[in-house]
């Protein structure tokens, strides 16, 4: 049963999960990554060693529904992959199990300004 709701995540991310992520959201990223989060990239190796964000670990999506990862759940992730389907995928399934989670997308979506509103 638990893989058929990961499937069907997926799946339904396929369709749904490519949106944008907000400025807001990715502002907190950023400072969660200031204060010691980790940038999660949930790509395959042979994708993260082609291009990917400055400090980011490599963690496929494949590890993470094997719930194969090495990681403590006191640090906050801040995922991302190439269309922002895998990484929210993956998002649900790690907060399903105890991390604090942002996902932000893609690395474009990191990357781009934001515009900052007081």
């Amino acid at each position: 049963m638990k893989k058929l709701i990961i499937i069907f995540l997926f799946i339904v991310s396929l369709f749904f999960g490519c949106s944008r992520v907000s400025d807001e959201v990715l502002l907190q990223a950023r400072e969660a990554v200031k204060n010691g989060a980790l940038i999660v990239d949930v790509r395959t190796p042979k994708e993260f060693k082609v291009k990917h964000i400055a400090g980011a670990i490599n963690v496929p999506i494949a590890e993470i529904m094997k719930n194969n990862i090495n990681l403590h759940k006191d640090k906050e992730l801040v995922l991302y992959c190439r269309t922002g389907s895998r990484s929210s995928v993956s998002a649900k399934v790690l907060r399903k199990q105890g991390w604090k989670v942002y996902d932000v997308a893609t690395q474009s979506d990191w990357e781009r300004s934001v515009k900052l509103t007081r």
